[in-house]
């Protein structure tokens, strides 16, 4: 591996500079998340405020990010989070990350802070900073339409922050392709803090590849498997939205309800909302980079004279804004997710703020006083819009909203804390929490927080065969959704196996997360060397997944001080039994949460008793740099 180099331009906001290099470290950690980790923990110092110059971004493709592997659309945003000061990554589709390659760069390392607002413009390996005071205000679509005119170049590819970000909500993200986030850690804002509004990409190279006939050979037998399971056709057909969004097409998969109260809505509800009562309304259905799914939905629908159209409903919009908010109207729910969008907003950190707020408004704990004379009641989609708007320009009852929904319940008190659903400051937009064993542990101990896209499996969801789980992954009812047996083993598999695909580049669909038979990173290992002409063993491969999350937990002991006791869920998870739908009476037995988490931290060779790290595992990865990380700043590791 020691001559493969990835090629990154290194800009200086504050100096107003663009550098290039190359490194071995891209490669030495598959690019994308891993390569992101690596330059932040090396580079931001635990006394870095995230909404600072001092914070940097690193936004990374994966190796095989641009390639004809499908769903290879993938790029990585790596920060300090926003809202709980530990580790934050994302990871986007669309056609940015690939442009990007082509453009001959592999990663972005941004620092600094502009005087003025700015946007960087890379057009095959040209780099320039441009002025974006023409573009400060405007929403991330129009920011896209107007640097393409600005270029006069309708295939310019571009990422943005819009007003949130401009504003510096921490539930801010960056927009890719108008309809693809980079959502986690108030990502937005800190672009916005550093005054860059958009990065602009324009590239026509050609991926240099060591043996293309063998990789392209490769992927073939791959695509093989995706196109022949019966998850990937569930996904062609309706999307995540028919597929899993309140209650999907078994109307068993479950969802969240009224802040995570319940699991199952009401049908009749649910039938609204539902990917079939859409469909009159979709125009065509879009697709990442080389992605043979399509998994996204174009939606036109007209009120009143007024017209939405809109690429995007994933399941987690449908969620956040139907059922987590009792929003039974379709147009209403559409309408939200557009202004997400269109002004650069998280629809996790959305919805479980607005919920949140909901909530403590229906306990009294918060009034309309506090809420600038808004009703926050469930299914009040007027004055909900308002407070999302309100949200995205910092005003009003929105501004407090915008901190996150464990810094507002901070902010308020009153006891309004035990309604904040949120881990590690970040709030839970989920589904199954109660009832799916696996899920909910992974969300528990995610290092970027809540999000079940760190190490959750679909294994309970689809209710894989018992045979099939025993000969994956060791684990006979890694399907039976309410079982605690195995569990532990079980997410800590696919933690590493998911840090190997968001570092490589590709989407998860298209990957071992919907069909298990993809779960096989000799695969990837095989794809590597025909690429880079390097061997990588497959033990190699996943000892680099091991190092990466080493690396996110080591920065989390030190910049966010996260333990054991940060790896548990709200209290409703593990003291209120679901009452009503297929799961009902179902909870998380804290002793049986318990003995999962021990589980899980043997398994990732960490300490029992505190969740850190433990000094033999990270010698038996080779990382005796993170000891020396761990003594410069005074922390002991048994």
């Amino acid at each position: 591996m020691d001559n493969i180099k990835g090629n990154v331009i290194r800009v200086n906001l504050s100096l107003g500079s663009i550098n290039f290099f190359t490194t071995e470290d891209f490669y030495r950690f598959l690019g994308g998340r891993g390569y992101g980790d690596w330059v932040l923990l090396n580079e931001v110092s635990k006394d870095a405020e995230p909404l600072s110059e001092e914070n940097k971004v690193i936004i990374a493709t994966g190796c095989f990010t641009g390639t004809s592997l499908p769903g290879s659309s993938r790029i990585a945003l790596v920060t300090k989070n926003a809202l709980s000061g530990g580790i934050s990554y994302s990871s986007g589709g669309g056609n940015w990350g690939p442009e990007l390659k082509k453009a001959g760069i592999d990663a972005i390392i941004i620092e600094g802070k502009a005087s003025t607002p700015k946007y960087l413009f890379i057009n095959n390996g040209n780099v320039e900073l441009r002025d974006a005071s023409h573009l400060w205000g405007m929403t991330t679509w129009d920011t896209e339409d107007a640097i393409k005119e600005e270029l006069k170049d309708d295939g310019i590819r571009a990422i943005s922050i819009g007003p949130a970000g401009e504003n510096l909500s921490k539930v801010a993200c960056v927009m890719i392709d108008k309809a693809h986030a980079l959502a986690w850690g108030g990502s937005g804002a800190i672009l916005g803090c550093k005054m860059l509004k958009a990065i602009a990409v324009k590239g026509d190279k050609d991926l240099k590849m060591h043996d293309k006939a063998l990789f392209n050979d490769l992927v073939k037998s791959y695509s093989h498997i995706l196109l022949s399971s019966p998850a990937s056709a569930s996904l062609r057909k309706g999307g995540t939205h028919g597929m899993a969004g309140v209650g999907g097409w078994s109307g068993k998969v479950p969802t969240s309800v009224r802040n995570l109260q319940e699991e199952y809505w009401d049908p009749d509800k649910a039938k609204k909302v539902s990917e079939e009562a859409y469909k009159p309304y979709e125009k065509k259905r879009t697709r990442c980079y080389n992605c043979p799914l399509a998994c996204l939905h174009y939606y036109e629908m007209e009120r009143d004279g007024e017209v939405l159209s809109c690429e995007g409903m994933h399941a987690n919009s449908v969620r956040g804004f139907a059922s987590n908010w009792d929003i039974d109207d379709p147009f209403e729910v559409l309408k939200i997710h557009s202004l997400c969008n269109k002004y650069g907003m998280d629809v996790d950190g959305v919805s479980a703020s607005v919920a949140w707020a909901i909530e403590c408004f229906e306990e009294g704990i918060i009034n309309e006083e506090d809420t600038f004379g808004l009703k926050l009641k469930w299914g009040n989609s007027t004055d909900l819009i308002t407070l999302v708007e309100q949200m995205a320009f910092r005003k009003d009852f929105g501004d407090l909203l915008s901190e996150g929904v464990s810094n507002a319940s901070r902010i308020i008190g009153r006891g309004s804390e035990k309604y904040a659903m949120q881990i590690k400051g970040v709030g839970i937009n989920e589904q199954g929490v109660h009832s799916h064993k696996a899920w909910s542990l992974a969300i528990a101990t995610s290092t970027r927080g809540s999000g079940h896209l760190s190490g959750a499996p679909q294994t309970e969801n689809r209710q894989i065969p018992e045979q099939v789980g025993k000969w994956l992954f060791n684990c006979e009812e890694a399907g039976i959704p309410g079982s605690y047996k195995g569990k532990g083993k079980l997410v800590a598999w696919y933690e590493i196996y998911k840090a190997i695909i968001d570092s490589i580049g590709i989407c998860y669909f298209d990957a071992g997360w919907y069909e298990v038979a993809l779960a096989d990173i000799k695969h990837f290992t095989r794809m590597y060397q025909a690429f880079t002409g390097k061997t990588i063993t497959d033990k190699e491969m996943w000892n680099i997944a091991e190092k990466i999350l080493n690396l996110e937990r080591a920065f989390n002991t030190i910049h966010a001080g996260f333990t054991r006791k940060d790896d548990y869920l709200p209290e409703r998870i593990m003291e209120e039994p679901l009452n009503v739908g297929p799961f009902k009476g179902e909870y998380m037995d804290r002793e049986k949460f318990d003995a999962m988490l021990d589980e899980y931290y043997e398994a990732q060779g960490l300490c029992k008793e505190t969740g850190l790290q433990k000094r033999e595992t990270i010698e038996r990865l080779g990382m005796d740099y993170l000891i020396k990380y761990f003594s410069s700043n005074n922390v002991s590791i048994e």
